[in-house]
């Protein structure tokens, strides 16, 4: 007896093109869902390392009974191999807090380097031959946010997405400013500066201590990562920063903007490289009043990857998050020197001793 077998049904192309296009939709579906957790594990790791430089500070300040200095050092005399300048950025002297101590002994000790000698602390970061100075050019990825794909991919100098708060402050010198004198109004100066826990009168869980920008890296044209000089002082009212901003893509600066791509570089003291200030909001262009990255006097927003605003670390190592969108007061204002930001709840953070009664965010 024969067993006869039916013939086999194949799909049709209608029944193909159905399963693709569900294929299709189900992957569309999902992609977003895998980016978004893909996000929120690269934020939390972002939060810890913030939190862990955060901690790192204040055992800095326990035993040396106050806040590193942004930047301080060696004068810088005639010569830049011989001296750093009084450029030696705060990470450098955090390095042993956050178990990095033998880049430590390296900068703080006589060392030979390409057959160059160098005396303990190192030349100046803008020195032609810092290039070839190892302690200015180790990778250290606890100093980067994984959100940032430029920090994370970067060769040469070592690079740091994590900033110093100058406060609200936005002059260079002065009073109380961000690069050439020793104070600021925010939680780190520079040079001879004595800020202590009991400097922040405005308590240490109300005022930010450390935050994040984008690496300047090859993309400094755009917002977050360049600072712009369109060839006025941001001294008079800080959002005319706005004016640099191409009207077109609102992402980046116009193409007839001097941009430098100073941020980012853990080695150089300046603010331009290693700090923020909490005048325009987060994610809002940095400007500068001329292309020096010491003197200008600068408003440099802290910028990320993270959608819709940054992470910062507050006195007390708390970290949070805060928005994009947080009030700013009258950005259209000069700064001050003392008494409250006029800067709204943004500049109340920064700023460590200026008697405003906020609520964090």
């Amino acid at each position: 007896m024969k067993l006869h077998r039916g013939k086999a049904r194949a799909f049709t192309l209608v029944e193909l093109l159905v399963v693709i296009a569900i294929i299709g939709v189900l992957i569309a579906l999902l992609l977003p869902a895998v980016q978004q957790a893909r996000e929120a594990a690269r934020r939390m790791q972002c939060t810890n390392n913030l939190k862990q430089m955060a901690l790192a500070v204040h055992n800095y300040a326990d035993i040396n009974l106050a806040f590193p200095p942004k930047r301080a050092g060696t004068t810088q005399g005639a010569d830049c191999t011989v001296k750093n300048g009084a450029f030696g950025s705060g990470w450098m002297r955090l390095l042993p807090f956050f178990e990095q101590n033998a880049l430590y002994d390296q900068w703080s000790s006589a060392s030979t380097f390409n057959s160059t000698n160098y005396p303990a602390w190192g030349p100046c970061p803008w020195d032609s031959t810092a290039g070839n100075y190892t302690p200015y050019s180790v990778q250290i990825d606890s100093l980067k946010c994984p959100s940032d794909g430029d920090a994370s991919s970067a060769t040469g100098r070592g690079a740091t997405n994590y900033m110093f708060s100058v406060g609200d402050s936005i002059n260079s010198g002065g009073t109380r400013g961000v690069n050439d004198v020793n104070e600021s109004r925010g939680i780190f100066g520079n040079l001879g500066a004595k800020i202590t826990f009991a400097s922040i009168t405005d308590g240490t869980s109300n005022t930010a201590m450390l935050s994040e920008r984008l690496y300047g890296g090859t993309n400094k044209q755009l917002i977050g990562r360049g600072v712009a000089s369109p060839g006025y002082d941001p001294m008079t009212a800080p959002n005319d920063c706005y004016n640099a901003v191409d009207p077109n893509n609102r992402r980046q600066f116009v193409s007839s903007a001097t941009v430098t791509n100073w941020a980012g570089r853990y080695d150089h003291g300046s603010a331009s490289h290693i700090g923020f200030n909490t005048v325009l909001p987060p994610n809002a262009p940095a400007c500068g009043n001329d292309g020096n990255d010491n003197a200008t006097d600068a408003v440099l927003p802290p910028s990320s990857q993270h959608p819709g605003g940054v992470l910062v670390a507050y006195g007390d190592a708390s970290v949070s998050f805060v928005a994009e969108t947080i009030d700013t007061g009258n950005t259209g204002a000069a700064p001050v020197n003392s008494g409250p930001s006029p800067y709204g709840v943004w500049g109340a953070i920064g700023s460590r001793d200026g008697g405003e009664s906020v609520q964090i965010p």
